[in-house]
């Protein structure tokens, strides 16, 4: 997890990671068959932390009270996400490589990420807030919102502004699906 949180992880051998966790080389192969397995193991707590993160912004159970609150959650998930890959940038890069999986996806007991998207703009649609919540709707607001933080997310982007910029391109993303222009517009000078 130090490594990933470094970014420096994709080089990171065997020999290295059992320096890092003060064990002898052969020691590691009792606990992960390889390399990859590591990574793997590493990615999917990437995915249990953003998860706690979008709990915060939308806990499992809970249903949005009003339209206010239904735009909240997902602004609240827009900006989680975006936060996430900001401060965690190596693991969040590992995450959505070739060793990330959503491994939630595979425990009922929890709400994955993107589940937790196709809820949100549910309940947008439920309260008039877009026109539609399909799944290609779905697909659509997370690669938005992915290629967003991708973009502010590298190491020495300036965060003075990044949360205006994100509930700004969340509502873009509504537009697109059919809000309201009165929610859509935010006020860019409060950032």
């Amino acid at each position: 997890m130090a490594a990933a949180r470094e970014g420096a992880i994709e080089n990171l051998s065997m020999r290295e990671i059992s320096r890092r966790l003060g064990v002898s080389p052969g020691a590691i192969y009792r606990h992960f068959e390889d390399r990859d397995a590591i990574l793997k193991t590493v990615a999917e707590a990437g995915f249990a932390l953003l998860a706690e993160r979008f709990q915060t912004a939308m806990p499992t159970g809970s249903s949005a009270r009003d339209r206010a609150d239904a735009l909240a959650r997902f602004e609240g998930l827009a900006l989680a996400y975006v936060t996430f890959a900001r401060t965690h940038y190596g693991l969040w890069r590992l995450m959505f490589g070739p060793y990330g999986c959503d491994s939630q996806f595979q425990d009922p007991s929890k709400a994955p990420t993107y589940q937790s998207l196709g809820k949100a703009l549910c309940e947008l649609k439920a309260f008039g807030e877009i026109g539609s919540a399909t799944p290609d709707d779905q697909s659509f607001v997370w690669t938005a919102i992915h290629g967003f933080s991708d973009l502010k997310a590298f190491p020495g982007a300036g965060d003075d502004i990044l949360e205006t910029q994100a509930r700004v391109h969340a509502r873009i993303c509504l537009r697109a699906l059919g809000g309201p222009a009165e929610t859509v517009r935010v006020d860019s000078s409060s950032g």
